[in-house]
């Protein structure tokens, strides 16, 4: 059956191993207005190098190697040209990859391939990967630890209670008796812990190193010694990570080395291990820094909030109390920085992902290039857009210390002709969404987006979200239909006539009862029909779709009612149009001085439009100057035009009346006016009416604020400054003048409401 994902759904698909590998491709994703989360691969330039064909994509390992998930709620591994290294199959609770091996982790067994896509095996109770050639196992069955061969069958006799992975020949167990050994690859006793010695880890460090616990502190061990080589001395000491530990003694941490010996002192009052031998540390005086395992900063900074988090590619972060996200390179150093964002995950040796400024965004930290944003607004055709409104509700904190609570998207619609009706929608809209699914839901974790689409006249918006987390917890994709044109709500049953619910559940597989299908949601199509699926231990919670199609339907469709009629009923907005032009609509920026100059007859379309945004002639200029001053036809035409051109007797009007002097030469009626000729006619009529022309040191002084002042012709510059001193033009925010651009018929109509 067909498994639609929703994208909160997805299961992390992990990288065990090769976190810190330089990359040139990372995965990318996003949300389109239908609801649904695609992803693929973009490189550093933000080219697409792999498509948006996957529900879910992980990042490369080291081997080259990354797990994706296709809509059928299934997973493959790829390489870095895209073609499947393991072919889709049953999707795994994580994907593992080592130098040698990838692992499909189930909540019961593991299935290992080689890096070539071939099968290794399928092991229950797997942990980690082979070494030395064996593969430790907990079996169900017993709950007790074995040794595996890659052909499945048992290294050697025995069974533990506890056990460690090999490393260097040898593993650290724990008999069902309770004693502690060390043992070869061959089940041989190699050492005997004391029957008081309990490890802290089933771990060897070094070539015989273990940490052991009293109960209350901590100390080393040499497994060959048999001796102690320390003392009880720390009330903590960690893992090794290469060849060093962190230690605490009362409340101060420092580091130590396998041989027993303080590399730093306990002096700091927090320290975590970042990887590739880098610590995040904190100081007495609230500095932090990340140091290495001998107290040599790399970074330090004096205030900061959050992060210090592990390397990845290189780099970690750090958050600053004004809301900036600061980046530092594992040599040390600043790397870059980003104001107003947040959540940062780092997805190569250059590029982050943040939330910022309410948007998810892929940022190439080298030179600030937004390489990918997910959209804040759909446009639905019609001029009806969707934009995205972010909602948070804070519940508390769950058990590990996250975060409980909302996190949800939903649409604010705009571009409807009726504003009454477009805000009965958005109230509706709202309240849908911050009601949540349920009364007893809303103290629930919901996390999720939304989808929205226009079915003829009727406007479709629905939720995608995860209710709850972990066991238990459900997709909500609940939906809500208005009518376009009223805003009144479509119910399900608004389609069918009565006793429909027999025949529709006869179209429905008989796998679980009708009242399951939840939530059916309409379209143009038909009616989509959903199972939700809660999440268990084992599986996560999923929906499985079921479209079923107005032919399929006929015999219970309502095919004169007002539901059906709006679907199939394609959206028309009413006729708001200026003067007449139907290429000029009442919220066109000019529509207010195009209903003007039409009323006075100064400006004139043809074949119904205006054509505001093309740039004006000459020819068309000296028209409305004519028109507007109700200039007396001309006794000849004007040198050089058609005595029968549309625009003759216009044209030599404007010329007669002195309008044109300054402009006659290279005279072109048919050709786009430049903006400082528009502007010397305008001069011309001005000073026809009484104005006076600026003195040379106004001129100057006039166009000194304008970079492309050099672009005015010498004998159009006083003009200029004329018609910006009337308040005709101003100029652009940039600080250009464009003498050289043209006027567009709709900034020309505004020009002439001026004069």
């Amino acid at each position: 059956m067909l498994k639609k994902m929703i994208s909160a759904l997805f299961v992390a698909l992990t990288v065990i191993v090769g976190a810190s590998a330089a990359q040139s491709i990372f995965p990318v994703s996003r949300t389109d207005a239908d609801g649904v989360t695609r992803s693929g691969y973009l490189d550093e330039e933000g080219i697409t190098v792999l498509p948006f064909a996957y529900a879910k994509a992980g990042e490369f390992a080291d081997c080259g190697l990354a797990a994706v998930e296709d809509n059928k709620w299934q997973t493959a591994v790829i390489d870095r040209q895209g073609n499947l290294v393991v072919p889709y199959t049953e999707a795994p609770v994580t994907v593992d990859f080592s130098d040698e091996m990838l692992a499909y982790r189930y909540t019961d067994h593991s299935v290992y391939y080689t890096l070539e896509g071939k099968q290794v095996g399928s092991y229950a109770g797997a942990v980690g990967f082979f070494e030395d050639g064996l593969l430790l196992c907990k079996s169900p069955a017993s709950d007790l630890y074995v040794y595996l061969k890659e052909d499945g069958t048992q290294a050697f006799a025995g069974e533990f209670k506890d056990a460690g992975v090999f490393s260097g020949g040898r593993a650290l167990v724990q008999t069902t008796a309770g004693a502690y050994l060390a043992i070869d690859t061959a089940g041989q006793t190699l050492y005997t812990l004391e029957s008081s010695i309990v490890p802290s880890y089933m771990t060897i460090f070094g070539e015989d190193t273990v940490v052991l616990s009293n109960g209350t502190n901590q100390a080393l061990y040499s497994l060959e010694d048999s001796a102690y080589i320390t003392d009880f001395l720390y009330n903590s000491i960690s893992e090794f990570h290469e060849g060093a530990a962190m230690v605490r003694q009362i409340n101060r941490w420092g580091l130590m080395d396998v041989s027993g010996r303080l590399l730093t002192e306990p002096t700091y009052y927090y320290l975590s291990y970042m990887g590739e031998g880098l610590y995040a540390a904190r100081s007495a005086d609230g500095s932090a820094a990340a140091v290495d395992a001998n107290g040599n900063i790399a970074y330090r900074t004096p205030s900061y909030v959050g992060g210090f988090n592990e390397l990845h590619y290189g780099l970690s972060w750090h958050g600053m109390a004004d809301g900036s996200l600061i980046f530092f390179r594992k040599n040390g150093g600043y790397f870059a920085g980003l104001k107003n964002a947040e959540n940062p995950t780092l997805l190569s040796q250059n590029v982050v992902r943040v939330t910022q400024d309410g948007a998810t965004r892929y940022i190439n930290l080298s030179d600030g290039k937004i390489l990918l944003e997910q959209p804040q607004s759909f446009n639905l055709g019609s001029g009806i857009t969707a934009k995205t409104v972010h909602y948070e509700r804070f519940l508390g904190y769950q058990a590990n210390g996250s975060e409980h609570g909302w996190n949800v998207d939903f649409p604010d619609i705009s571009g409807l002709p009726d504003a009454a009706v477009q805000k009965k929608i958005n109230a509706a809209i709202r309240e849908f969404f911050l009601k949540g699914p349920s009364i007893t839901a809303e103290y629930e974790a919901l996390e999720g987006g939304y989808g929205v689409s226009v079915e003829g006249s009727v406007l479709v918006v629905w939720a995608n979200c995860v209710s709850g987390k972990g066991a238990g917890s459900s997709v909500w994709n609940n939906n809500l239909a208005f009518d376009m044109h009223t805003g009144e709500q479509y119910q399900i049953g608004d389609l069918f006539v009565s006793g429909y619910i027999d025949e529709v559940k006869g179209m429905l597989p008989d796998d679980h009862a009708i009242y399951l299908y939840s939530f059916p949601r309409m379209s143009t199509k038909g009616v989509t029909y959903f199972y939700n699926e809660y999440e268990s231990e084992s599986r996560r919670a999923y929906t499985e779709s079921y479209l079923l199609p107005f032919d399929q339907l006929r015999g219970v469709l309502d095919r004169s009612g007002a539901c059906y009629t709006a679907l199939q009923t394609p959206f028309t907005r009413p006729v708001t149009t200026v003067a007449g032009f139907s290429d000029v609509g009442k919220d066109h920026w000019a529509a207010p001085y195009i209903q003007i100059v039409a009323d006075k007859g100064l400006m004139n379309g043809a074949g119904g439009k205006f054509r505001p945004d093309e740039a004006i002639t000459t020819a068309e200029v000296c028209a409305t100057i004519a028109r507007s001053q109700k200039l007396e036809d001309a006794a000849a035409v004007m040198d050089g035009i058609s005595p029968t051109a549309w625009y003759a007797g216009e044209v030599s009007a404007v010329e007669a009346a002195g309008l044109l002097d300054g402009l006659t030469e290279d005279f072109q009626p048919d050709a786009a006016i430049t903006r400082a000729a528009a502007m010397r006619l305008f001069a011309n009529l001005l000073v026809k009416n009484g104005s006076r022309l600026p003195d040379d040191a106004a001129v100057k002084q006039a166009l000194s604020a304008f970079s492309d002042q050099a672009d005015i012709p010498a004998e159009h510059r006083a003009a200029v400054v004329l018609c910006i001193q009337k308040g005709l033009v101003k100029g652009y925010a940039d600080g250009t003048l464009l003498p050289q651009g043209a006027f567009t018929r709709a900034e020309f109509a505004k020009l002439l409401t001026m004069i």
